[in-house]
C-alpha cells in the first residue's frame, strides 16, 4: 500500500465518532500528576492506573456525573472513588475520591482530561493530601 492510501485509512479510522468508541468502554492513556505519572487502562466504569515515574497502582470506580445526577449539562464531568498504593516513604496507600472533566478532541476517539481529588493516607502521618492529574486517553 502506498503512502496516501495509508494516510487516508488512518485518518478515517481516527475520525470515528467518540460516542461509538466510548460505548464500547475500553480506553487507554497516559497521565502526568501527583503522586504518580504513568499509564491508565479502563473498561466501562473500572479504571486501573499504573505509576511509571513514581511506582504506584490505583484502582477506581468511575461514574458520569451527568447520568448520576440526571443533568445532561454535566455529561463531560465524572467522579471517581477507589484506592491508591504508591511507593513513598511517608504515604503508601489509602482510599481516594475526586472529580474530573474530559474534553473530546474533535470528532475522534481521543480526549484530554483533568482530575482533582484527595487521598486519605493511613501510614506514619495519616493525612489527607490533595492530588491531581492531567492526561490523554483513547477509546477503542
Amino acid at each position: 500500500m502506498n503512502g496516501p492510501i495509508k494516510r487516508l485509512l488512518l485518518s478515517l479510522a481516527l475520525s470515528l465518532p467518540a460516542a461509538t468508541s466510548m460505548a464500547q468502554g475500553l480506553s487507554a492513556g497516559v497521565f502526568l500528576g501527583s503522586p504518580m505519572s504513568g499509564v491508565t487502562v479502563s473498561q466501562y466504569d473500572l479504571r486501573l492506573s499504573f505509576g511509571v515515574k513514581d511506582l504506584g497502582v490505583a484502582v477506581d470506580r468511575v461514574w458520569n456525573l451527568g447520568e448520576w445526577l440526571a443533568r445532561p449539562d454535566l455529561s463531560l464531568m465524572y467522579g471517581y472513588t477507589g484506592a491508591l498504593w504508591v511507593d513513598d516513604d511517608n504515604h503508601k496507600w489509602g482510599p481516594r475520591a475526586g472529580v474530573g472533566i474530559a474534553m473530546p478532541m474533535g470528532t475522534g476517539n481521543i480526549e484530554l482530561y483533568g482530575e482533582a481529588g484527595s487521598t486519605w493516607y493511613w501510614q506514619d502521618d495519616a493525612t489527607f493530601k490533595f492530588e491531581g492529574t492531567f492526561g490523554l486517553r483513547a477509546y477503542f
